[in-house]
């Protein structure tokens, strides 16, 4: 659901807001569980005044390609979204598919729906899925790895999270966070300070306890 706000920058849930959704899910879904719901979040996009979709080249950016407005519709929409607008720039720009473009890619290992044998086999293969990082939703040391060093691999807690779901259980990424910020320092080299809830400046770590604790010491 979505209600209109003039504060651009407003993605606070309030507690109206949730009573309004709990309220207008229970018309469609009888003994909604609601307290197993763990976390609750909000996002903001562009609203269009005419509810009509906006997809089509910008004026002043060529081969710049808005697609606004979408609003609701946009999950059973968007695949005919994509083929409109790929069919559209393959004209403006003379594009030809490529003959051994492979349009799927493979899939990360998981250990979920497995037999008993089938995740030995696995493990004994190689013993990273039998380390369980995400007590939450089951996910081994072995599919964290496979995100990582995939093509486009993660290189974040989300980047992580998006590709095999690790952190995404009841604890909310509590118990598996800084065993993931392990695995990301051991396998990209890159220092705690430098790892990432999600990019930018979305930091963890900002010093040691002892050093952090020494530099207040030496402004005060």
């Amino acid at each position: 659901t979505a209600v209109d706000i003039e504060n651009r920058e407003g993605c606070n849930t309030t507690a109206a807001g949730i009573a309004d959704l709990i309220a207008k899910a229970g018309d469609h879904v009888r003994d909604l569980p609601i307290r197993k719901v763990i976390t609750s979040f909000a996002g903001l996009r562009a609203h269009e005044d005419h509810h009509e979709f906006i997809i089509g080249e910008v004026e002043d950016a060529p081969h710049f390609i808005d697609c606004a407005g979408i609003e609701s519709p946009g999950l059973t929409s968007s695949p005919a979204i994509g083929e409109y607008v790929g069919a559209m720039m393959k004209e403006k720009m003379g594009l030809t598919e490529k003959e051994n473009w492979i349009g799927t890619r493979k899939g990360i290992r998981s250990t979920e729906g497995l037999s008993v044998e089938e995740r030995n086999e696995m493990i004994k293969e190689n013993p990273a899925y039998g380390q369980i990082i995400c007590r939450c939703e089951s996910i081994s040391e072995g599919e964290i790895l496979d995100a990582i060093h995939r093509p486009l691999g993660a290189r974040s807690l989300d980047g992580v999270k998006r590709r095999t779901r690790a952190g995404m259980g009841r604890c909310q990424a509590g118990f598996c966070s800084p065993r993931v910020m392990e695995i990301l320092h051991r396998e990209l080299g890159l220092s705690y300070e430098e790892i990432t809830k999600s990019g930018g400046r979305s930091n963890l770590v900002i010093d040691r306890t002892k050093d952090a604790s020494a530099n207040a010491k030496e402004v005060e």
